[in-house]
């Protein structure tokens, strides 16, 4: 179903209790850069050496065209079907993708794809992939649930040494700035015997699944990933979204706060193409102020 932008506009701000429809203006786009939907993939486990196929979109939210120059993996385990072109205002390109899982039991890893975009910083994406099997040392992954937009958590993961050896841990990798590690010093885990390692975590502003990880190495190189998963939630979100599957049979995803402006982008349900790049802005009451909806082209 095709969305009108006018009635978009004024049935948002109507049930959001906001300013009256004749009193609304359109919020203006602010400049950006192409963004990644999603923003990280999780390609799950499986056994080692499987090729995994899945896909992102690069959509451009602005008003100017952005010249795509490269597209590259960290490690040769990654493929993408990509060329070199300029996405115009309002669209999004599919870029299919094909990673291959490590060859030895046991692993988590992450490759990161970086999009590189004429006069923008580059785009960074990183893609999970694990295999089954057993590693000398433990580690659950961290599922925290849950979590508020913008804020700092505290949790704690544990190392378990499943050998018949002693283990020792020389340094921790958090994969962002976001996770750090205040106590975590190197130290041996004896056989049967597990670390406790507390982590602070700094959530991020994109409403929605996402996850971080955090790497021990140890002595021997082995390495050893831990997943720490979250649901970030945001209460204006979860009107807006619930407004928009109901009236519009439209799924939003990439929801996304910056102080009183919320963006998302738009997909009809059933339809794997992006259909709209939707902008809101909101009074300090939390009440919708203004609505925009753009199309977007699939290229």
């Amino acid at each position: 179903m095709k969305l009108s932008i006018l009635a978009l506009a004024t049935l948002l701000v109507a049930s959001h209790g906001g300013l009256p429809a004749a009193a609304c203006d359109a919020v203006a786009p602010g400049t950006a850069t192409a963004i990644v939907v999603p923003g990280e993939l999780d390609l799950g486990t499986h056994t080692p050496r499987t090729t995994v196929r899945n896909a992102v979109w690069l959509i451009n939210p602005g008003d100017e065209p952005l010249e795509l120059l490269s597209a590259r993996g960290s490690c040769g385990c990654t493929v993408l079907d990509f060329t070199a072109r300029v996405l115009p205002p309002k669209a999004g390109l599919e870029v299919p993708i094909r990673v291959t899982a490590p060859k030895n039991p046991g692993i988590h890893k992450t490759v990161t794809v970086t999009f590189t975009i004429l006069d923008r910083a580059p785009l960074k994406l990183p893609i999970r992939i694990a295999t089954v099997g057993d590693q000398l040392v433990r580690a659950e992954p961290v599922d925290l649930g849950p979590v508020t937009a913008g804020a700092t958590i505290s949790t704690w993961t544990q190392l378990v040494n499943t050998g018949d050896a002693p283990r020792r841990v020389t340094a921790a990798r958090p994969g962002c700035k976001c996770v750090t590690l205040p106590d975590f010093a190197p130290v041996t885990i004896a056989p049967g015997e597990a670390l406790d390692v507390q982590m602070e975590i700094e959530v991020s502003s994109t409403v929605g699944p996402t996850s971080r990880e955090v790497t021990f190495v140890f002595e021997d190189r082995q390495v050893v990933t831990v997943p720490i998963r979250m649901q970030v939630t945001e209460p204006r979100i979860d009107a807006l979204k619930q407004h928009l599957n109901d009236l519009y049979r439209t799924t939003c995803t990439g929801f996304r706060v910056d102080g009183d402006v919320v963006t998302a982008i738009a997909w009809e349900q059933d339809n794997p193409q992006p259909q709209g790049w939707i902008t809101c802005r909101f009074n300090d009451d939390g009440t919708l102020q203004s609505t925009l909806f753009e199309s977007i082209t699939s290229l």
